[in-house]
This record gives C-alpha cells, structure tokens and sequence, in this order.
C-alpha cells in the first residue's frame, strides 16, 4: 500500500529515499500484521531534515485504516507512567530521542523489550545515531543504545542543491508562488539548511511577491534576504555558544580541559567553524579554547573534516551550525 504524496511533503529524494522505504515498509507490515519487521526502526537525521514529515505520513496512513499508533516526543513522557507501557498500540512512535531524560531510560528500555518480545514496531528519531546520543552532555546507557543499534538505523542526509532546488520547486506550486526560475535557483544555492528553513523563505518570497506591484527580480529577493543578515563575521565566542548549545554542554566545558568524548566533539567542531568563518590565525583559536597549540586545532579540523566524509549525522550538524552562523 503506497503512502499517498503530498508536494513538499512527502517529495522522493536521493537524500531520504532509504528512509521513505522504511516507513513504507512499516506501512504494509503494520497492516499484514508481519511479524518480521526490524525493531527498531531507527531515523538519524538533522533538524528539517523530513523524519517527522515521514513519520506523520505514516500515521495519517494508519490512522485511515484504525490502526492504533502512539506518537510521543521523547521531551513528553514526564512522569506519566501511562506512557510507558504498550498501551494496546499496534505502533509506538518516539520523536526526537535525543531529548529522553534518563531516568526515564530503564522504562523505554523495558517497552522496547516488551514489543519485540511480541513482535510489535517501534520507530524512534533523533539527531544523532544511537552510539552518539546524549543528554546534556552525558551519553545514554549501552543498554539503550546497543538496543536501538540492534534494529534499523537509517540516516537521512543533508539535501544536496539538486535536491532542495526541487523541494522549493514543490513547495512554489504548493502556495502558488509564480516567479521566474532564477530566484528558486539563487534559494536553492544559497539557504543549506532543511526543509523548514526552505518553507520559510519559499513563504517570505511570496509575502515579497504580494507587496511588489512588478514582478519579482533576482535583485529584489537577494536584497530582502541580504537585509536578514547580522551584518557582522560570527565571533569565536558566539561560534562556541551555538556549537555548545547544539550538542547540550557548557561552554566553559568546550574550552576547559575535559577530554570526555561529549566535551571533545563540540570542541573540535567549534575549532571546525572557527577556522571557517573568521579571520583568526589558528594561533588565536587555540589560544580561546584554553591556550591550546595551532597543532591542536589543524588536528581538530581534520577529524571534523574527515569526520564528515562518513558520519551524515556529524556533517548535517556542521552544516546546520554553519547555516545558523551565517
């Protein structure tokens, strides 16, 4: 049973192609009442990347043939206890695991052993694979994690140009947003963010578009965008505050000398981004992160950099840092 498409929402890319054949899987599993599904199944993908767009096609989908589907974000447990148990769902959804407060961990841990014990599917979504899940900082217990690994991981990649050129195509027929090809061309080369971000300036240059009496020029939309912009190269300083506050760490954690693997991935990121954005000598980005050598930050920039070549989590994550930054 294929899931019905809605432009700009459920648009195949190469980018979630992988993902869109999980949840279709699920799909037709759920309603054969398989008992072979992979539990779980596990969506790793930065913020807009489209793991909730799926997972709610998904559940209207079910929803239609009443099929009983619980969707949590992790954030939402709290201290009801009713949600920790199977409740009669024939799915459980959970969004956003990386926000699971952990003394709510052995309570998931016991569901997700329930489910597969009887052969029932879970779903989860998060930032980051299960070996790099944290909460404020603080890895999740190997018996969660190795648990989560156990099932389907499949990560989402960061949109290429190509692929967001025909998201923001979608989403201009979707508003009826009629402007000549250039500026959808400019959108797509210039905003590397998700999905929401592209939604949102597919928005605005609609808005534009209704206050201008002429039609639209390249120059129109790179002005009101150009007026958006802070107007000042990110600062070290503010570079770190974001990276810390993207992975839960303090940043006076980043710059000290604390070699936890949760202190040491925001830190070689930050020193990433520094040597990106700013004009400072690597000199004077290891002398802000604690007084540490130029050698230190050359290693640090090329884990980051060889890092992203094979971890799409870690790559989604400096690219959405670096769209935020700029």
């Amino acid at each position: 049973m294929p899931l019905r498409s809605n432009l700009g929402r459920l648009l195949i890319l190469p980018e979630n192609r992988a993902a869109f054949a999980a949840i279709q899987n699920v799909l037709t599993g759920v309603l054969a009442d398989a008992d072979d599904l992979p539990i779980p199944l596990f969506l790793v993908g930065p913020s807009g990347s489209g793991k909730t767009t799926l997972v709610e096609a998904l559940t209207e989908e079910l929803d239609r043939e009443k099929i009983k589907v619980r969707v949590a974000s992790a954030n939402d447990f709290a201290d009801d206890e009713t949600r920790m148990n199977g409740d009669g769902a024939d799915l459980w959804i959970v969004e956003d695991l990386q926000h699971l407060p952990m003394r709510l961990v052995p309570g998931l841990i016991a569901l997700l052993d329930e489910r597969q014990r009887r052969g029932l599917p879970m779903i989860f979504t998060a930032s980051h694979g299960p070996s790099q899940l944290r909460h404020r900082g603080k890895p999740y217990p190997h018996r969660l994690t190795n648990r989560l690994a156990g099932g389907l991981v499949i990560a989402i990649d960061p949109l290429a140009e190509a692929s967001r050129r025909r998201l923001i195509d979608a989403m201009a027929q979707k508003v009826k947003l009629n402007v000549k090809p250039d500026i959808l061309d400019w959108l797509a080369k210039t905003l590397t963010g998700g999905g929401r971000q592209l939604q949102g300036a597919v928005r605005q240059v609609k808005t534009l578009q209704g206050v201008h009496k002429k039609p639209l020029r390249l120059e129109d939309v790179r002005e009101h965008f150009r007026a958006q912009e802070p107007g000042t190269t990110p600062t070290v300083q503010r570079i770190t505050e974001r990276v810390s506050g993207h992975y839960h760490v303090a940043p006076k954690l980043v710059l000290s000398a604390r070699r936890e693997r949760a202190v040491v991935l925001p830190r070689q990121v930050s020193m990433y981004l520094a040597r990106e954005l700013t004009d400072l000598s690597l000199q004077k980005i290891g002398a802000y992160f604690g007084g540490r050598d130029h050698k230190t930050v050359q290693h640090a920039c090329r884990k980051i950099e060889g890092g992203m070549k094979l971890d799409v989590a870690l790559s989604g994550a400096v690219r959405q840092l670096r769209a935020e930054l700029t």
